[in-house]
């Protein structure tokens, strides 16, 4: 059985889930790629072109699995208060969303997503929806799936599960390293950044100015 040392989230552990490091490890995982799948099958729905989302050459997605992880780690004390775990998973995965967009695009360029179509957004980088959907999921996480999830995970032979771990670890590293160098573009998967309306105004007038 799986018995690494389990990192105590809360100071009732009779009633709450105990996460192991190699339990969340494997878990950050499994949301990466849950990520992805979901991204695939909503930008094929969406953008009608079936892309490999994500900066990263293999089918996960970190930032998914940052966000699953912090839930879990940050909001499983608040278990007994599911709307209180839906608000705070909203403004948690939403500024992690919004910080990572700010550096991605700071340093490429470019954006690996955009909302700046989307009703009620703040600058492109998350919008109304997606935290909805953010708050939704984590509440599932901490009140339903996550236990049950790793209750699952801890009835794999120790063995097994550190070597699962492993490979996907070495894999994943592999992957950064490469794709901070050389990261996944195209269609579906980067925009550009759109400019403020105050650069517009202004291109829209030297262009006058030029045609004169």
């Amino acid at each position: 059985m799986n018995e690494p040392v389990g990192i105590l989230l809360t100071a009732q552990p009779n009633s709450l889930p105990n996460y192991s490091l190699w339990n969340l490890t494997l878990m950050f995982f499994i949301f990466s790629v849950a990520g992805w799948i979901w991204e695939v099958i909503y930008t094929a729905i969406t953008e009608k072109v079936v892309a490999k989302r994500g900066m990263l050459r293999g089918p996960w997605l970190p930032l998914y699995g940052v966000g699953g992880i912090l839930i879990l780690l940050l909001l499983t004390r608040f278990q007994s208060n599911p709307l209180l775990v839906f608000v705070l998973a909203m403004i948690l995965c939403g500024t992690v969303e919004y910080l990572t967009a700010l550096a991605i695009e700071k340093f490429y360029g470019c954006r690996w997503w955009d909302y700046s179509t989307k009703r009620v957004h703040l600058k492109g980088r998350i919008c109304l929806g997606g935290v909805l959907l953010f708050g939704l999921s984590g509440t599932a996480a901490v009140c339903g799936f996550g236990p049950v999830l790793n209750d699952n995970i801890t009835r794999i032979s120790f063995p097994v599960h550190a070597g699962i771990v492993t490979v996907l670890s070495i894999l994943f590293i592999v992957d950064v390293v490469i794709s901070i160098m050389s990261p996944n573009t195209g269609r579906g998967i980067t925009y550009e950044i759109n400019p403020p309306e105050t650069e517009k105004l202004e291109s829209g007038k030297d262009h006058e100015k030029t045609k004169e």
